[in-house]
């Protein structure tokens, strides 16, 4: 959010009023207070020592909350200056995705639930972000191992926010861990109603790995994953879901169906491994 368009740098801005003002002011009052409380929760959700140099530092809750706010002002050179600062640290990108990019993102939605920004002020800063994401693409998968499976050993899996759901960074940031591992992705984020189904009976996937954002879209998610199950070319369609509301309650994953659930783009990776394995095992026997 540009300053000179929400008027918080100190100056009424044309048309505003005082009672605009009086609540842009609390915002500011606020938002250190949240930083506060929430950007140390999400530390201890996401953070991570795997792949990490040694002795290199570690991402701090002042690092997400700048990088935040370089975003949310549409400040991307500065946005850029601090990933390549942690880098330059020695933090690998895999820390800098994780550790930095998933927890800013996870931030701006509660600063959204908290009444303090937008939804389209988290929109346009989770854009801003993917295309950071995208622009580091190339940095990310530099030691990717680019041997070609053969078709018996190739690994696929496919993805999915649930209908209607705009806000796809979690998607590409999961798409991004898996294909730099060799996997065949297909994401379809905001799928229109049967497009998953479609996409399941005519193609083979291992794995289908379900992003949820919300407590308003679980009623649909076990529907969607009984659904799945039926339509899939592959009896044995193993299916794991992610998300926000899966960081606050995991056990939701069983109720819902689903094989497991994931923090990061990370452990879904490893989790997706272990599912491949168990299917496996149950054709051997």
């Amino acid at each position: 959010m540009d300053q000179a368009s929400d008027g918080r740098g100190g100056k009424n801005a044309p048309g505003q009023s005082a009672g605009a003002l009086t609540e842009a002011a609390s915002e500011d009052r606020l938002l250190p207070l949240v930083e506060a409380e929430i950007i140390p929760r999400l530390i201890m959700a996401h953070q991570d020592q795997r792949l990490q140099a040694p002795h290199a530092p570690a991402i701090l809750a002042r690092d997400i909350a700048a990088f935040a706010r370089a975003l949310m002002e549409n400040r991307m050179t500065d946005a850029t200056d601090i990933v390549a600062d942690l880098c330059g640290q020695g933090i690998s990108m895999d820390r800098v995705y994780l550790n930095l990019f998933t927890p800013a993102a996870r931030y701006l939605g509660e600063l959204w639930e908290a009444d303090l920004c937008t939804f389209s002020e988290v929109t346009l800063c989770l854009w801003r972000l993917q295309t950071l994401l995208y622009d580091l693409s190339p940095a990310f998968h530099s030691n990717a191992n680019n041997t070609k499976p053969s078709p018996a050993s190739e690994r696929r899996i496919l993805m999915a926010t649930m209908p209607g759901q705009q806000h796809t960074f979690g998607l590409s940031m999961l798409s991004e861990f898996f294909r730099r591992e060799g996997w065949v992705v297909l994401s379809i984020p905001s799928p229109k109603p049967g497009e998953l189904q479609d996409s399941l009976s005519a193609n083979w996937f291992d794995v289908l790995a379900l992003s949820v954002s919300t407590d308003n879209e679980f009623p649909e998610l076990g529907k969607t994953i009984r659904t799945a199950r039926k339509t899939s070319r592959n009896p044995r369609l193993s299916v794991m879901v992610g998300g926000p509301l899966f960081v606050r309650e995991p056990a939701l994953a069983v109720t819902a169906g689903a094989d497991g659930c994931s923090s990061d783009a990370e452990a879904a990776l490893a989790m997706a491994v272990q599912l491949i394995q168990q299917q496996q095992d149950v054709r051997m026997n």
